[in-house]
């Protein structure tokens, strides 16, 4: 059995785009709502919030929870942060793969996996490119022995 975890570079990744888009929101809400002072600290206030909860922590809980497992015979997913679901798939179901590798996924970690199977569907997310790049292969030829 083989196991996979989301790679932590991805976590880094996300919490800076967090920062960013937080810094963008606070920026155009100073443009924009300056004459407004109470309704723009607010957004200010939720923006940030909502940053540093997710930044700190339900994102290294979901990191911390995310495990793909790999056997000869089946896909197991757990994952989570607030409520938490396991998905099973078996391998002879899987039709067609699509993997996603992002610019810069080196950096970034920021690389997925979507299994599509008879009547469902199974994305793996965060994945390290060469781990990607290896189990995309691996279960490439299982669709294609299925079909």
């Amino acid at each position: 059995m083989k196991r996979y975890v989301p790679a932590k570079k991805a976590l880094i990744s996300i919490r800076i785009i967090i920062l960013i888009l937080a810094a963008a929101v606070t920026a155009l809400s100073y443009i924009f709502l300056n004459s407004h002072n109470i309704i723009m600290w607010i957004i200010i206030g939720v923006c940030w919030g909502a940053a540093i909860l997710y930044g700190v922590f339900f994102l290294p809980i979901y990191f911390k929870n995310t495990v793909y497992n790999i056997s000869d015979s089946d896909i197991r997913k757990s994952t989570g942060m607030i409520f938490f679901s396991k998905q099973y798939m078996k391998l002879g179901s899987i039709q067609y793969i699509s993997t996603i590798i992002t610019p810069f996924s080196r950096l970034t970690g920021l690389n997925f996996i979507i299994i599509n199977a008879w009547g469902g569907r199974m994305l793996f997310c965060f994945l390290k490119r060469d781990e990607a790049m290896e189990l995309s292969s691996q279960l490439d030829e299982i669709a294609k022995n299925n079909n």
